[in-house]
């Protein structure tokens, strides 16, 4: 089940991918500080907690679980939110794809909500190594923390 959780979302990008759109019609400033959508059957939740267009956090709104925190924000975790046992920290590119999340308004049309979804979808395929691990690790009791820069590598972005 924990596994699940992660592979999932990394499993939908391929279909997203293919719907990428050149168009730009973003805001200019953030339109909110949380953006929570399905990612096929879990809802997760980006949060930017000091309002300046930068994610901090990214959870799982089901158990408001953490799973990706950006670099420096750990200690500033809400009450209400705790860290899975397998969280991530970001990487520049997961954190600018994720911080798209909150420049979609209601006038964003649905083919460039779909591109940032799928660049956010790409960006996580390249902590699935790691996760698999940590959870492979877990077997689903005891926390396991992901080992450093043990998996530093780099994917290219389109």
């Amino acid at each position: 089940m924990i596994c699940s959780r992660f592979l999932i979302p990394g499993l939908a990008c391929t279909s997203l991918l293919s719907c990428a759109s050149s168009g730009e019609t973003r805001a200019l400033m953030p339109v909110s500080d949380l953006y929570c959508d399905n990612f096929l059957i879990y809802e997760i939740c980006a949060q930017d907690m000091n309002r300046d267009g930068i994610v901090e956090l990214v959870y799982f709104s089901d158990t408001n679980e953490v799973f990706l925190y950006r670099e420096g924000t750990e200690s500033q975790v809400p009450d209400a939110l705790t860290m899975h046992n397998c969280v991530q920290m970001m990487d520049d590119d997961i954190v600018n794809n994720a911080s798209q999340l909150f420049y979609i308004s209601d006038q964003t049309p649905y083919i460039e909500r779909l591109d940032i979804k799928g660049a956010l979808m790409f960006s996580y395929m390249g902590y699935m190594p790691r996760v698999s691990r940590c959870t492979g690790e877990a077997g689903g009791s005891e926390p396991v923390q992901p080992a450093g820069d043990e998996f530093d590598f780099e994917i290219e972005a389109f």
